[in-house]
Formats: C-alpha cells, structure tokens, sequence
C-alpha cells in the first residue's frame, strides 16, 4: 500500500513538473511576441501561463517556484493586487528573494502605494547588488510614469480633471524615484521637466531641466 500511495504521489509530482515548465514555456513565448510587437497575441500567452502555474499549484501545494511564477506573469497582465498576494506567499513558504521583492515594490507603485513600493525595491537592491537589476526597475517605473501621465491627458479628455491631475502629479513622483535610483540619466530629468512644465508646476521643472542638463 505504502508502495503504491508513492508511485501515485510521484506521478502527480511529475505533472506538476510538466505542467510548470508548459507555464514557462508559454511565458518565454509571450515575451518573444511582446519584443516583436505583437502585444495581444503575448497578453493571451501570458494568461494562458496563469491558467498552467495555477494548475501546477492544485496538482503540488509545495512545488518551490510556482508562487513566484505566478506573481510574476499576474504582474505583467497588470492584475497587481493578486499578484502582491503571491509574492508575498512565495517569500513567506520559499524565503526571501530579490526579484519578487522587485516586482511587489512595482505592484504596490502601481496601485499607488509608492513609499511601500519603495521600500520593497530598496531591500530588492541590497539583495541583488547587480547593475541589471537596477536598471531594470528603472526602465519599468519610467515607462509607468509616462503611461500615468497620458492616463492623465486621458481622463482631462473624458471630464474628468480631478482624476487627470491626481494620475500626472502620480506621473511625477513615479520619474522622480526612477530618477533618484540613477541621477546619471539625464533623459529622465528632462522627461520630468518637460511633464512639470505642461502642469505648469515651474520650480520643479527649472529644479530637473537644470539636473537634465
């Protein structure tokens, strides 16, 4: 009997295995499709890799990745709530690692929890004293500050005022920390100029056309 739970346990075991990597695979090629512009058909891989790592989760609670993985492709669909939920479970089971720390801060950013965000990608930084991962995290928090900004000329657009100048001051503050991680980029200085100047806030776009320069 014993024999047999076994041989029942290491088949599941196996599939799980399988189905994790199916996950990976579909995530590798959704990456391949997002660097070729083809961004519908990678956001549909992306899901369809939700869908196999939370199937490897049901088929093995203990497999060491899964949560990780899971947080990470929910990050990229955006679903930056649920996505926190599974960081913070795979620190919690599997320990402390830097690139789930990483993409929590940036979860949390984009909810607009900067200050815990923050904190997150500082302890991802002394985990992973690496100079990609810092420039990684600072392409990722520039491109979410751009993208607030037009989110914001957006809902000027539709009426809403209130709502556009909550998500350009958000905009701001989003460059100005991706800025403070790296002050050698004099791109995002002058990003941040010119966004202060179309708000009109003139001393913090005198303060960062100076630093841009």
């Amino acid at each position: 009997m014993l024999l047999s739970l076994f041989s029942c346990g290491q088949k599941k075991s196996d599939k799980a295995f399988k189905v994790f990597n199916e996950g990976v695979a579909l995530n590798i090629h959704a990456i391949e499709e997002q660097n070729k512009g083809n961004y519908e058909k990678a956001a549909a891989l992306n899901r369809q890799s939700i869908d196999k790592f939370k199937e490897t989760l049901q088929l093995d609670s203990t497999h060491p990745l899964v949560r990780s993985a899971l947080g990470h492709s929910l990050y990229v669909d955006k679903q930056f709530a649920p996505a926190i939920g599974w960081f913070e479970k795979a620190n919690k089971i599997n320990g402390d690692a830097a690139v789930n720390y990483r993409e929590l801060g940036l979860c949390k950013i984009n909810l607009g929890a900067m200050q815990e965000g923050k904190t997150d990608i500082d302890k991802a930084f002394l985990m992973d004293t690496s100079s990609e991962i810092r420039e990684i995290t600072i392409q990722d928090l520039t491109y979410v500050g751009k993208l607030a900004f037009e989110y914001g000329e957006g809902s000027i657009k539709d009426g809403d005022a209130k709502k556009g100048e909550t998500y350009k001051t958000f905009s701001l503050g989003v460059l100005m920390l991706a800025f403070e991680y790296d002050s050698s980029k004099k791109d995002i200085a002058a990003t941040i100029a010119d966004l202060a100047g179309k708000m009109g806030n003139k001393e913090t776009a005198g303060k960062y056309k100076k630093l841009s320069e």
